[in-house]
């Protein structure tokens, strides 16, 4: 059955071919939208076709940078909603070549945005934040009104991001939400390497029979969401009233140790090792520790509540690697 909100509605998404994007298309489809894609499906970054070979005929997708201003306003124009997703995703490349993070996540965020004012200033702008922007809790679980203090440049960026667009949406009249995203997990994420998800790459590790690195003792709390709910989070905070001008922390409910993140994995799959090592410097430089959310926010306002168990999820995602691995292991 169509959602009347989303039916015929005109929706952009960036990142499209992405993890986030492609889940969260199937869905908008399925609900009657008019969906229109921008992906740059710059290499590494988990742009891919197959992601949406079920819906491919019932898409517009447009190969395009969110710092390409002309490509942007041709995909903007009569938009009424906007998810936002597409950007750089590596907390670890962030600090090996910031200067290409914040050409994305800061300068990108503003072409895209001054393009949004010009081309469909009456449409609601859903902001993909992300949990980083936090750093190290001060406190826990955390709530939207923690301090933001991120360890790497990409949170400092994607915190820049999320603050141009609630800042200039407020000066500017535009609705815009923000999310953020807690560790996301499930079908449809890039499996080539391990720099954005880990736990998506090591479900990976284990369907190859290969060992689970943990890092020292493993025991930092970890909050996971499977894409399906993120997904829910996303479509409700496109539509709700009450989510204009807000943002919002997603969170599981049921946080788990790495170690037993990893033991689950391994347990699952049916194969695989666990391997415990040293830190590396790389990890043990952007390491926040323990990492809780509060998601009551979300719940109250919009009645988002997560529905996937760990155990559920990661039945969910094997499911689908084990279907279609030919098409996320190869290259």
């Amino acid at each position: 059955m169509q959602n009347s909100y989303y039916a015929d509605l005109p929706v952009l998404v960036t990142g499209g071919l992405g993890f986030l994007g492609s889940n969260l298309i199937l869905e908008l489809v399925k609900l009657g939208a008019r969906v229109t894609v921008l992906d740059a499906m710059l290499p590494l970054y988990g742009g891919n076709f197959f992601n949406l070979e079920p819906v491919k005929n019932q898409v517009k997708v447009v190969l395009g940078d969110i710092r390409d201003g002309e490509k942007v306003k041709s995909c903007l124009k009569g938009q009424k909603l906007v998810f936002h997703i597409a950007g750089q995703t590596s907390h670890v490349d962030s600090m090996t070549d910031p200067l290409l993070d914040i050409d994305i996540n800061c300068r990108g965020n503003m072409i895209f945005f001054l393009a949004c004012l010009e081309e469909c200033p009456d449409a609601r702008i859903v902001y993909a934040g992300t949990r980083g922007q936090y750093g190290k809790l001060k406190y826990t679980p955390v709530d939207e009104e923690h301090p933001m203090d991120p360890s790497d440049i990409y949170g400092i960026n994607k915190m820049a991001g999320e603050k141009y667009f609630l800042l200039l949406g407020q000066k500017r009249g535009m609705a815009v939400t923000s999310l953020r995203i807690n560790n996301t997990y499930g079908p449809r994420h890039q499996m080539k390497h391990g720099k954005y998800g880990i736990l998506n790459w090591f479900v990976r590790l284990a369907m190859d029979g290969q060992a689970l690195p943990v890092f020292g003792e493993g025991s930092q709390l970890r909050d996971y969401n499977y894409i399906d709910d993120v997904t829910a989070a996303f479509l409700l905070a496109g539509e709700r009233e009450e989510a204009i001008g807000e943002v919002f922390n997603l969170g599981c409910g049921e946080p788990v140790t790495f170690r037993r993140m990893v033991e689950m994995i391994v347990a699952q799959a049916g194969s695989g090792t666990i391997n415990t090592v040293p830190w590396p410097e790389e990890r043990k430089q952007i390491e926040v520790g323990d990492y809780v959310a509060d998601f009551s926010k979300i719940e109250r306002l919009l009645g988002w509540r997560p529905q996937a168990s760990l155990t559920q999820g990661l039945d969910k995602t094997i499911a689908y690697y084990r279907q279609y691995k030919e098409h996320y292991w190869a290259g």
